[in-house]
């Protein structure tokens, strides 16, 4: 699972990379961050939301319904995606030392 998302999250870094110097409204569809392996779902989410999101190495942006509550619980959601917090042990852990650098 963390491999899982630690690929999304690097493949959305290059898509932010793309945009960046753009408008924080700029939307922009980034892969769901969640843990499974099968999933192919896109997130429709603006610059800024991307980054508030990315701005806590234990938050990830995924599809509402793609939820694990073993490993993590929803700390907000709206329309188009909801944002997860990993729990704290091994899921938070994990979610850390699978962040890329920079």
């Amino acid at each position: 699972m963390a491999e899982n998302e630690a690929a999304s999250r690097e493949f959305n870094e290059e898509i932010e990379e793309l945009h960046h110097g753009e408008p924080p409204s700029k939307r922009l569809d980034i892969v769901c961050k969640c843990a499974l392996s099968t999933c192919d779902r896109t997130i429709d989410i603006t610059m800024s939301e991307y980054q508030l999101v990315r701005s806590d190495p234990l938050q990830f942006a995924i599809v509402p319904d793609h939820l694990i509550g073993d490993i993590e619980r929803i700390v907000y959601e709206n329309d188009r995606f909801a944002v997860v917090v990993k729990r704290q042990g091994i899921p938070g852990q994990v979610a850390i030392e699978e962040k890329p650098s920079g």
